[in-house]
């Protein structure tokens, strides 16, 4: 690696930091989990421990996720209209893959 590659992934280092310090940061994180809140409601989508990141797909006119291991349809009423706090999609949901909520992901549009 030259100087000028040694450089540039300095400076990118540093420039990519603070995104990822941020979102790394469990009590952030938590905190965002918590302001998750049932569409319609005041009733908390659940935990940290209940939201995970998925793999999400428009088809057919609505969001489908990946919940407990299986591609399952978003119903509409679960979807919030909240930014991702880093992008990615993330379903709330029980062990029995009752979807509590659901956030979009960022396709950066």
């Amino acid at each position: 690696m030259n100087h000028l590659q040694r450089m540039a992934c300095a400076f990118l280092g540093l420039v990519a930091l603070p995104v990822f310090a941020f979102a790394a940061e469990p009590q952030n994180r938590g905190a965002w989990f918590k302001s998750l809140k049932q569409p319609g409601s005041n009733t908390s989508c659940c935990d940290i421990s209940d939201c995970k990141r998925t793999t999400a797909d428009w088809r057919g006119g609505q969001w489908w996720a990946v919940v407990a291991g299986e591609w399952t349809p978003i119903p509409e009423n679960r979807e919030l209209d909240k930014e991702s706090i880093d992008g990615d999609a993330y379903v709330c949901s029980s062990p029995s893959r009752h979807i509590y909520c659901f956030v979009r992901p960022d396709f950066g549009t």
